[in-house]
């Protein structure tokens, strides 16, 4: 085996490592259900929604009972406020694709709305 190739391995291999946790954890859908309780963030463009399907956790995050957040950091996370506060609003039907922890709550990444 050439020296080049044994290098290559081994960084495909520290590569696979390292990236595995986030490949462990899956983003997950709620069930379809209703918003029944919006939270804006107090000093971040945030929101924590209280939904009516049972709670899911894919990330293992630490709060369980104070809903789902928004990450003020992802793309997206304000159209995802204006579909919560329309489907909310307009007694429509929503469901919630989870992926990691933000302010240790299962994060919001995408919204569902029929």
């Amino acid at each position: 085996m050439s020296k080049f190739r044994g290098r290559a391995i081994i960084l495909g291999v520290l590569a696979t490592a390292v990236a595995a946790p986030a490949w462990a954890q899956s983003p997950e859908w709620t069930d379809w259900g209703s918003v029944r309780e919006l939270e804006a963030g107090w000093s971040q463009d945030t929101v924590a929604v209280y939904h009516t399907a049972a709670t899911k956790n894919p990330g293992g995050c630490s709060v369980t009972n104070a809903g789902y957040a928004t990450n003020p950091a992802d793309p997206g996370h304000s159209l995802f406020h204006t579909v919560l506060l329309s489907a909310f609003m307009n007694r429509k039907e929503v469901h919630i694709l989870l992926s990691g922890c933000v302010f240790d709550k299962p994060r919001i990444i995408a919204v569902g709305t029929r």
